[in-house]
C-alpha cells in the first residue's frame, strides 16, 4: 500500500493505492493540510484539527484520520510526514 498527495490550489487530493484497487480523497479548503500533518508528526499530542466545513484531522491507534465531506482516509504514521511533505511542495 502507498500514499501519494498533491495540492492544486486549495484542493488537496490523497490517493492511496492497494495491490488491486486506488482510492483517492479530496479535500477542500486544505492550504493548510500539510503544514498540519507535518505538526502531528513532530509531536504527535498536537491538537486534532477541526477546519468545519472542510475537513478533520485526528490522531488513531496507527495513524492519522482525514475526514472531509466525501468520506476518510486512515493514513499510517509512517506516511505523515511524507504526505505532508509532498502537500507542501
Amino acid at each position: 500500500m502507498t500514499f501519494t498527495a498533491a495540492l492544486d490550489g486549495s484542493t488537496a487530493t490523497i490517493t492511496l493505492t492497494g495491490i488491486n484497487s486506488t482510492s483517492n480523497l479530496k479535500i477542500e479548503g486544505a492550504t493548510s493540510l500539510g503544514d498540519q500533518l507535518i505538526a502531528f508528526a513532530t509531536d504527535p499530542s498536537t491538537a486534532p484539527v477541526d477546519s468545519t466545513p472542510h475537513y478533520q484531522v485526528y490522531p488513531t491507534d496507527t495513524g492519522l484520520r482525514i475526514t472531509a465531506i466525501h468520506g476518510h482516509i486512515d493514513l499510517p504514521w509512517r506516511w505523515v510526514q511524507s504526505i505532508g511533505n509532498a502537500l507542501n511542495a
